[in-house]
């Protein structure tokens, strides 16, 4: 177990805070007992898209009320209600049936058709509106019916970040229009029209992060050439040392590096309107 050493490495480039995403109600449990044990760490909760199916295993009454609970009775630790929304490129885990999932009730006495969509990213909004807590948002090949989601919920959650964000300008614009931010990685820079759209970001609407241990920026991927920081790494575990292909916080200064080169952008003054933007959402 090399926590300490990681956070270590983060904290000698400039990291401050760290999030702990809660990826189901377990997962959030989890993060939330990791989040204790210091005062820089923080979590979420809620449940990832591809484990929706955990809301029909426990019962989705239950599950949200375990979540709200998890959430109420934390504050100060436990920051965003997520992560939740879509994934559609990853069907095999959770169904889009499930996803999206509805009953269709229709009372004939009155010819009049009531639908009742049980989304279980929209049941999550429940939790964010009672908790008054920000979203932090997964949206994967699945942009309009996200979209659409969001548009009939936008005023019941106070905010919120589209984490790894890796769709086309106009997405991106269409998720600014919505008041909500957009978090880049090593995934959302793999090629140059990821890197086309990231530039199309307004710099205020902008939020940077690992998703470690996966998402890191790769030597195959384009504005990998921008990177000027790295770190003694071994392909395996060693003392003092990253490890190859295991993304770490402290590598969230490539993203950095990479975004301020390919936008044109000075690196501090980017790194400190991000901050900002972060402390805007999720501290304030």
């Amino acid at each position: 177990d090399d926590l300490d050493q990681i956070i270590e490495r983060a904290i000698s480039i400039g990291v401050q805070k760290f999030v702990i995403t809660g990826g189901s109600l377990e997962d959030s449990k989890e993060a939330l007992r990791l989040a204790q044990t210091r005062e820089d760490l923080y979590s979420t909760a809620g449940c990832h898209p591809t484990r929706c199916g955990e809301f029909e295993a426990v019962g989705p009454d239950q599950y949200l009320s375990e979540l709200t609970q998890l959430a109420q009775q934390n504050p100060g630790k436990v920051v965003a209600i997520g992560e939740c929304g879509l994934d559609f490129d990853r069907l095999e885990f959770c169904p889009k049936e499930t996803q999206l999932s509805c009953d269709v009730i229709c009372d004939y006495l009155i010819y009049d058709d009531v639908i009742t969509c049980d989304r279980y990213f929209e049941k999550q909004f429940d939790v964010a509106e009672d908790t008054r807590l920000p979203m932090f948002l997964h949206c994967r090949n699945s942009h309009q019916d996200f979209l659409d989601i969001m548009k009939r919920n936008r005023d019941r959650c106070v905010g919120g970040v589209v984490h790894s964000f890796d769709g086309t300008a106009g997405e991106a614009a269409a998720l600014v229009d919505l008041d909500l931010y957009i978090g880049i990685n090593g995934c959302s820079l793999k090629t140059e029209d990821n890197i086309e759209s990231m530039k199309s970001i307004p710099t205020e609407r902008l939020m940077i992060e690992t998703d470690a241990p996966w998402c890191g920026v790769k030597t195959t991927h384009a504005g990998s050439t921008h990177v000027n920081t790295t770190f003694p790494t071994k392909k395996r575990w060693e003392q003092g040392h990253c490890m190859k292909d295991r993304n770490e916080p402290c590598h969230i200064i490539q993203v950095l590096e990479v975004m301020a080169a390919t936008r044109g952008e000075d690196v501090e003054e980017l790194s400190n309107t991000i901050y900002n933007n972060t402390l805007k959402v999720f501290f304030s």
